[in-house]
């Protein structure tokens, strides 16, 4: 299998870089946002579980790096699977870059299947990063 990376577009959020990332780095906060398609939604400060489409998924925030990273991996099945960051910038006092960058070992056929809908996938939440009331 073979490591493939995604990345969303970068949008530009109207809030602190310290905000934002005190928002997202706490993952009850979520609860807030989640699409209504998402079931049994469970979260912690550092991780949440939900059924999507009849899969059950857990996520744990790994690694934090003050206002600027926030790095989630799936639960011990998925965890050499995938990975992602949400990576932020401040571009000024109160406008703060955005983006999600995906690590994940596809095989040929999943890369060919899922790249293009997790591409439109990350775009989309980033379009939902810059409606949140922070």
């Amino acid at each position: 299998m073979k490591e493939t990376e995604i990345i969303s577009k970068t949008g530009i959020i109207e809030n602190s870089d310290e905000k934002i990332f005190n928002f997202l780095s706490d993952m009850r906060n979520l609860d807030k946002i989640i699409p209504p398609n998402i079931e049994n939604w469970v979260s912690t400060e550092n991780s949440c579980s939900f059924n999507a489409k009849g899969q059950n998924i857990s996520l744990s925030i790994i690694e934090k790096e003050a206002f600027k990273t926030i790095k989630i991996s799936g639960d011990q099945s998925l965890a050499e699977k995938f990975n992602f960051w949400i990576q932020l910038k401040k571009t000024e006092d109160y406008k703060t870059a955005a983006r999600i960058v995906v690590r994940a070992k596809l095989n040929m056929i999943e890369r060919a299947a899922v790249k293009k809908p997790m591409q439109d996938g990350l775009d989309t939440i980033i379009d939902y990063l810059k409606a949140i009331p922070y």
